[in-house]
């Protein structure tokens, strides 16, 4: 009977930890800007605490700045990205823009405010440019949904 009660608290402190782990939910998060100065587009998932775990597509190209070689496509991933703040209304997130060695020569931060109406948030983006003589700052307005 003893050895019963004991496999029974084995079993139950094994599975104690799955059941503990609540639920964790997965959404998507897009976002897309074309204008003057950047082609961003960005497809992720979000997980339940509200971070970005995986990029599916990503890529920015910069249209602004002194530098040619700033003006290419770049492919954005789950590395680059150097902070990011998904809670309740919120969502700020910083890129950091990579030339071919890995340096950052810009950085990208989403601004945004969720809609309900919509399921979107809306904002603002910072495009900070690295160039000789310190940096520049260009902003516009973003949408992800």
């Amino acid at each position: 009977m003893g050895s019963r009660i004991v496999s029974g608290l084995k079993i139950a402190l094994v599975c104690l930890p799955l059941a503990a782990q609540g639920a964790s939910a997965t959404g998507n998060l897009d976002c897309s800007i074309d204008d003057k100065q950047l082609n961003f587009e960005f497809s992720a998932l979000t997980g339940g605490a509200g971070g970005i775990v995986q990029i599916n597509q990503a890529s920015v190209d910069i249209k602004v700045g002194d530098d040619k070689a700033l003006r290419s496509k770049r492919a954005i991933e789950l590395k680059n990205i150097e902070q990011q703040w998904i809670y309740g209304n919120e969502l700020r997130v910083r890129l950091g823009i990579p030339d071919d060695k890995g340096e950052n020569l810009a950085s990208l931060i989403l601004i945004g405010t969720y809609r309900a109406d919509d399921d979107t948030y809306t904002g603002r983006y910072v495009l900070l440019v690295y160039q000789s003589g310190g940096e520049k700052q260009f902003k516009g307005r973003m949408k992800c949904g």
